[in-house]
């Protein structure tokens, strides 16, 4: 491994784990951000609280592998602002993940190279690598289960989140919005005009 000290930039929620402190081949590690983190994490993903994540991740590592395997699985429970009421809306997303991780000194994984050296030869388009065959690479030996965590929980995130009663909101704002283009469209007065000149009112 390189002795190079590298700068790690951290993110709103880092927690650096040393590939080191793996004794044997697997270790499991549970992470939880505190409140100014959560805080830092809320704001990133556009969230009004972010009141509880907790992550458990299991790293496995063979004898004579280069990658290191993490499988983990989180819970959270945030608060977003309805997409149409803007009343807060609580959910609970959890999931499970995994991600390979490898020192980028110690080995281009064969796959990755087969696949970039058909690349170069034209071989037309190729298949997207599997993630195992493309591992992250290991910063200055360590893993940042923190952002690993909070890359999949923007994923998890309901994207538009609805508040009870939102639907029938939505519906009278479209029914009030085709009535006003229907008054404000000049050809629907027009035609209006006509239909009273044919009953004999006054326009």
């Amino acid at each position: 491994m390189n002795d190079t000290s590298i700068n790690i930039v951290e993110t709103e929620w880092s927690h650096f784990w040393s590939v080191d402190e793996l004794k044997s081949g697997r270790t499991t590690i549970t992470i939880s951000p505190n409140e100014e983190e959560r805080g830092r994490l809320a704001q990133r993903l556009g969230l009004i609280s972010l009141d509880k994540l907790e992550a458990e991740i299991a790293v496995t590592h063979g004898s004579g592998e280069v990658t290191y395997h993490l499988q983990g699985h989180f819970k959270a429970e945030v608060t977003q602002k309805c997409v149409v009421t803007l009343d807060p809306v609580k959910s609970e997303p959890e999931d499970e993940f995994e991600a390979w991780y490898a020192d980028p000194d110690a080995a281009i994984p064969l796959a990755k190279a087969r696949h970039e050296k058909l690349n170069e030869k034209g071989h037309g388009e190729l298949p997207i690598l599997e993630e195992r065959d493309a591992p992250e690479p290991l910063i200055d030996g360590k893993i940042d289960l923190g952002e690993l965590v909070s890359q999949y929980l923007a994923l998890s995130i309901n994207p538009y989140p609805h508040a009870e009663g939102a639907e029938e909101v939505m519906e009278a704002q479209v029914k009030e919005n085709e009535e006003k283009a229907e008054v404000d469209n000049p050809f629907a007065k027009l035609k209006d005009w006509k239909d009273k000149m044919m009953r004999g009112e006054d326009p």
